[in-house]
């Protein structure tokens, strides 16, 4: 098998090595032609259609880059190649076990399994693909990329090579350089790459990943596109709307699909993938779940009642905001004087953050300067002006699945949010 160079939109010819193409010629790879990228957001943003397909591409070609640009201007780490190949093979892997719809589906599944999540399911379908196809790398390759699509180390690879594709430390990966600028292109917003900046500006220092300390307003230009997009595409009000009739349309087609039993069999599971709304529009899965996949097509969503964000300080409104969702929804109810069912509301609860915890998440990444190599780390006066008022933001938004109850609704949720002081 050749290395080829696909076109891509992004990044133009990609780079993806040879030993990466009979992973790609593959029914489980190729399944992800049919997989959206952002889930139901192609219903608001026309050209939002890109898949997890491209994206896979992306990632391992921009892992096949930087392990290339380390080679060149660290010889001294004498990278091995199955390092390098085992981090490529983990970001041409790493989504190939999202469910249809991509995040959308984990409600489903979590209904089955409340454990399932797509990391796993992308490690269980690449090992069973490494046992069914005979695939010709060492073993230890992939079971290192399958480490790497977790974040985890493996045996005695250098720790920084579990923190290329997945990175839990610092938050920055090429996973999300990735989606960020895909998204960015697909979406109302204007994208800027700076991917290739941090590629060329990244170095191993005391076996850890450094950035140019000059590269500072690149990686918080990356932190504020990321929440920047989750306010405005990934959690828009429409896009959960959908998602949640997706979920509910999948609950009514599960006696016809089966999608429960597949979670943890590989080879039934990726028979699964957003064709399914073919098969239900047509009738295939019962009429409840046609229905649903008909109002979806004619834009007959759920409305939105009601949102809200809860102040972080305000920490009885964070405990009872992370109550389940049903326990939410009869609380609403009882608000309408018994005009709404508890079953006629949907709750979809919301996050946002600026990093991983209680901080600016550049205080937690590495960098470096042209005359020294040796790590320094920022302190609050080297940070920009994008300094957000708090890192974290919790919230919820309610639907009600009947457009005829919205003004109720809406007045039950208003009375049920000054009730309990959830503003």
């Amino acid at each position: 098998m050749k290395a080829h160079s696909p076109q891509d939109e992004v990044y133009d010819p990609l780079s993806i090595p040879a030993y990466c193409w009979p992973i790609i010629d593959t029914p489980e790879f190729q399944r992800m032609r049919y997989i959206p990228q952002l889930g139901t957001t192609f219903w608001i943003y026309p050209a939002a259609t890109h898949t997890r397909f491209e994206h896979c591409l992306g990632v391992a070609h921009l892992a096949e880059k930087f392990m290339i640009n380390l080679k060149i201007y660290q010889p001294e780490l004498n990278i091995k190649d199955e390092w390098e190949q085992a981090v490529v093979i983990a970001g041409l892997c790493h989504d190939i076990g999202h469910g249809p719809w991509s995040h959308c589906f984990e409600s489903v599944a979590h209904l089955f399994d409340p454990t399932w999540d797509h990391e796993d399911s992308s490690v269980n379908i690449l090992q069973n693909m490494v046992k069914k196809y005979n695939l010709s790398l060492p073993k230890y390759v992939y079971d290192a990329a399958c480490n790497f699509i977790r974040g985890k180390p493996y045996g005695d690879f250098p720790i920084w090579t579990s923190q290329i594709i997945a990175n839990h430390v610092t938050d920055i990966d090429f996973d999300k350089l990735d989606y960020l600028v895909r998204d960015l292109n697909r979406t109302f917003l204007s994208a800027r790459s700076d991917i290739k900046r941090i590629i060329y500006n990244t170095r191993i220092i005391d076996g850890q990943l450094a950035y140019r300390k000059s590269e500072t307003t690149t990686l918080e230009r990356m932190f504020f596109n990321r929440i920047d997009m989750h306010r405005r595409v990934y959690q828009h009000r429409v896009k959960l709307a959908l998602s949640l009739m997706i979920t509910d349309m999948l609950k009514a087609a599960e006696p016809f699909l089966g999608i429960g039993k597949s979670l943890n069999n590989p080879d039934e599971f990726i028979k699964f993938d957003c064709r399914l709304m073919y098969l239900i529009e047509r009738g295939k899965c019962g009429q409840e779940a046609q229905r649903l996949a008909n109002d979806i097509i004619t834009r007959k969503f759920y409305k939105c009642i009601g949102e809200l964000r809860v102040h972080p300080t305000n920490t009885d409104g964070i405990s009872y905001s992370q109550q389940p969702e049903k326990t939410i929804e009869e609380d609403i109810a009882s608000f309408s004087n018994g005009v709404i069912e508890p079953s006629m509301l949907r709750i979809c609860k919301m996050s946002f953050r600026y990093g991983l915890d209680d901080q600016h998440p550049l205080l937690k990444v590495n960098f470096y300067t042209n005359d020294s190599n040796r790590i320094i780390k920022l302190t609050k006066g080297d940070i920009g002006s994008i300094i957000p008022a708090f890192y974290k933001e919790t919230g919820l938004m309610a639907f009600v699945i009947d457009p005829s109850l919205v003004s109720v609704a809406k007045k039950a949720f208003e009375e049920w949010r000054d009730a309990k002081g959830l503003v």
